[in-house]
């Protein structure tokens, strides 16, 4: 193994020249300089690689421990934090020939059910519109719109 990135540009030299003689040897030396080179100077050896997780090939009771160990943390709001930032507002009732500018004011985006004539809904300050209780549920979940991501809440 070539130690020194000195003794490694000497060697990429000497194929170039044709002084060693074996063109694996020369393709192996030179990718070693290739990676050395791609990687900043930094070593080969990845002294991190026994802290990388495998969580694709973990068990489930290995995800729960793994859960356990590193906590969870909440970025929904709280109850009070929500009704504060919910406008409850009820959908309008209109005949078969309205038509919706998009599909989105026709359906909610948690459930994808449509909306029903005079039903709850609940519209954020951005303009979005969901069912009341879709909309409580993925608020208790994060402080985003589901839509368009902006911040319910300035934290």
């Amino acid at each position: 193994m070539l130690d020194t990135l000195a003794e490694l540009i000497r060697n990429v030299a000497e194929c170039g020249q044709g002084a060693l003689e074996h063109t694996w040897e020369c393709q192996a030396i030179i990718m070693m300089f290739q990676t050395r080179v791609l990687l900043g100077g930094m070593s080969m050896y990845d002294r991190y690689q026994d802290w990388r997780l495998d969580v694709d090939n973990m068990t489930y009771e290995e995800l729960l421990e793994l859960g356990d160990k590193i906590g969870y943390v909440n970025t929904g709001l709280r109850e009070d934090e929500i009704v504060r930032n919910l406008r409850k507002v009820k959908h309008p009732a209109f005949d078969s020939s309205f038509r919706y500018s998009t599909e989105m004011e026709k359906k909610c985006s948690i459930c994808q059910e449509e909306f029903e004539a005079n039903e709850e809904m609940g519209r954020l300050d951005c303009g979005h519109s969901y069912h009341v209780y879709c909309i409580k549920q993925w608020l208790s979940q994060k402080n985003v719109c589901p839509v368009c991501k902006t911040a319910v809440t300035k934290t």
